[in-house]
């Protein structure tokens, strides 16, 4: 049997394989059932719920939205706190905006919070909250250097 860390990494890693084409069907393994997900999201909502958000991939699939690569630039560094972890990385992924367009590279981080809960007790590591925003590093790090 696999780590508690090999099998959250191994989640982390699947979702972001799901991310590639916007597969909605293929997200859901990766999130807790039922209504208790929440996600903070790269286009400025919030999501409440795994349909929730499986809506949203659906209804971007007929606009012509969809990631063709995605890959951790930096991290993912992971703290496991008995059932419970916290996974942040940074990221690239290159996202079409419409049919045809050509993919633009999108720098971002996340956060992503997993509990050893499938959303029905049963001991499967999810991914239950995740912020995600652009990575955006117009201004010094430090105020004034």
């Amino acid at each position: 049997m696999s780590s508690d860390l090999e099998q959250i990494l191994d989640v982390h890693k699947g979702w972001y394989e799901a991310n590639i084409g916007l597969i909605a069907e293929k997200m859901l393994a990766y999130f807790p059932v039922g209504d208790g997900y929440h996600q903070f999201n790269l286009n400025g909502h919030t999501y409440n719920g795994v349909l929730d958000k499986h809506r949203l991939w659906v209804n971007s699939a007929k606009i012509g939205l969809t990631i063709t690569a995605i890959e951790d630039t930096v991290g993912p560094d992971v703290q496991l706190f008995g059932d419970v972890a916290l996974l942040t990385a940074e990221g690239v992924a290159d996202l079409v905006m419409t049919t045809g367009a050509d993919p633009v590279p999108t720098p971002f981080r996340t956060t992503e919070f997993f509990r050893r809960d499938d959303g029905k007790q049963n001991p499967e590591w999810r991914i239950w909250h995740m912020h995600v925003s652009v990575t955006d590093k117009q201004m010094p790090k430090y105020g004034t250097e």
